[in-house]
């Protein structure tokens, strides 16, 4: 049996975090048909397959999910053995994509206080409490409404929400919206989304009315793209987005619940560097603006 690669690893991870061969190909700065065949050869060294590739969507089979834990786990402990070999210790933190300069900035900060720690910093759009509980990361800052199970988690901040939607959407001319103008509007989702999770994400955990209209989405780009092309409207965080991308709006929504930031370590196996880590961020997040 040939070695296992750890490229073909971080490629099965890409390509899960994704949900595209395409999109996994853009990340990872390789041709779709090169990472095509270096999946197959993954798949045929494994001896079952992987993925199942759709028309609109790339996910995994129950054994490509069973083998992606493991590959966090892999590519981690390899980062680690480096680091150890250099002197160092590796702590792994995965982060929002939407939040990572302000995670960085503040490990900046962290690894001048402890200089034999370097923090590697994973922007994840998706899974990232499942990550951390199966260990494959030391810690994660995590938003609103996920699964707490088998992780310690401590509170940084809440910031209130808005409605990112197209310029020329009805709606886009008013200057305050309630949870009752957006009902009927269509809201993405991610796939393999918890029903409190949705709630969140459509406003229904306020309100209490379920949105039956949805867009499936892969990426944080998949949702900009569906609110400039006006197939959706979405809740976010803060307005910055709204003046980075012409033709949308952000509106402040009455009533409609805060997002909360929060940082996780796995309950049962925490490690110092990442207590360590902890403190730090939640001493960051009570500074003074």
């Amino acid at each position: 049996m040939a070695d296992l690669d750890l490229r073909h690893l971080r490629y099965l991870i890409a390509v899960a975090e994704t949900g595209s061969i395409t999109r996994a190909a853009q990340r990872l700065m390789l041709t779709q048909p090169a990472l095509s065949r270096a999946l197959r050869a993954l798949e045929r060294m494994v001896g079952t397959p992987l993925l199942v590739r759709g028309s609109h969507a790339t996910t995994l089979t129950a054994a490509g999910s069973e083998l992606l834990m493991d590959a966090y786990d892999l590519v981690e402990r390899s980062r680690v053995a480096l680091a150890r070999a250099r002197g160092t210790e590796t702590l792994t933190v995965t982060a929002p994509a939407c939040d990572v300069l302000d995670v960085a900035a503040a490990s900046r900060a962290f690894e001048e206080k402890h200089p034999d720690i370097q923090v590697h910093i994973e922007p994840r759009d998706w899974l990232a409490p499942e990550v951390l509980r199966a260990g494959a990361t030391d810690v994660s800052i995590l938003r609103d409404s996920f699964d707490r199970h088998g992780l310690d988690v401590e509170p940084l901040a809440a910031e209130p929400r808005m409605v990112i939607l197209n310029a020329g959407h009805p709606l886009g001319g008013r200057d305050r919206l309630t949870l009752a103008d957006l009902r009927d509007e269509t809201f993405t989702y991610w796939p393999g989304m918890s029903d409190a999770e949705a709630a969140h994400w459509t406003g229904a955990d306020v309100d209490g009315h379920p949105r039956r209209q949805s867009l499936r989405i892969g990426s944080v780009t998949d949702v900009l793209a569906a609110v400039a092309l006006g197939r959706a409207v979405v809740y976010a965080h803060g307005s910055t987005l709204s003046e980075r991308l012409p033709g949308m709006r952000a509106l402040p929504v009455e009533d409609l619940s805060p997002s909360r930031l929060e940082i996780g370590t796995p309950a049962r196996h925490a490690g110092p560097a990442g207590k360590l880590f902890v403190e730090h961020m939640l001493e960051w997040a009570a500074r003074p603006a």
